[in-house]
């Protein structure tokens, strides 16, 4: 997969699927005439853990979910973050393509996981499944309370304590840094995923300009849209 920045953003393209990780400048009015062989399609995300299949174009933020799949070829399913962490999946074999997100609530609720399982019962195979990982918050801007780090690592199983270890810096007897992306990795391989499929771009939305970010702009924070399409 060959990565180019644009004016709006980075794309990965292969010969059968492009996906897009956006900006700032990543919204549906210059996204829609950039893209103008795609039908860009919404979910209404509210940091759930529902898995849905999207067919029609019509249904462009209708549908409440925070995980779309698809087979059919030009429609781009679209994921909205601001620190979140925008997930995308695609399987040559099966046609299948899918785009998640995973707020720090998601991962708890293993959103990941069930949208890899959801894609197996649709005939894909973990192993074979390509994973592109978007920019969002990095560890050592992700601090939160013990309740939530609690509940991110629960996600991950039982866990000994040098085992949790590696998932959090404590900051202080009540505040954790959590490395997100490593959950988030972790449960990937756990569903079966073979790392040499799997493609993070490593960037920190809340110290990239680049990108929008709540934990930086608190309330003045914009949202950027990001997209996985089958071409052919």
């Amino acid at each position: 997969m060959n990565l180019e920045q644009t004016d709006y953003g980075y794309e990965l393209r292969t010969p059968h699927v492009t996906v897009f990780m956006g900006g700032i400048r990543a919204q549906l009015p210059q996204l829609v005439p950039a893209y103008p062989d795609y039908t860009l399609v919404r979910l209404k995300q509210i940091h759930s853990d529902a898995v849905v299949e999207t067919k029609d174009a019509s249904l462009d933020y209708q549908v409440i979910a925070d995980a779309h799949f698809t087979r059919e070829k030009n429609l781009g399913l679209c994921v909205i973050t601001a620190d979140c962490v925008p997930v995308f999946f695609y399987d040559h074999k099966t046609g299948l393509v899918a785009g998640v997100h995973a707020g720090w609530r998601g991962v708890a609720a293993k959103i990941l996981n069930k949208t890899i399982q959801k894609l197996t019962e649709q005939g894909a195979s973990p192993n074979n499944l390509n994973v592109i990982i978007g920019p969002h918050i990095q560890k050592p801007n992700f601090e939160v309370g013990n309740d939530v780090r609690d509940l991110i690592l629960s996600s991950l199983g039982p866990l000994s304590p040098s085992e949790r270890a590696l998932y959090y810096d404590a900051v202080s007897e009540s505040k954790t840094l959590v490395d997100l992306n490593q959950v988030v990795r972790t449960q990937l391989q756990q569903e079966g995923i073979n790392f040499e499929n799997l493609f993070d771009l490593h960037i920190d939305t809340v110290t990239s300009p680049q990108f929008h970010s709540y934990r930086r702009d608190k309330e003045k924070s914009g949202r950027q849209i990001s997209f996985i399409c089958r071409t052919s």
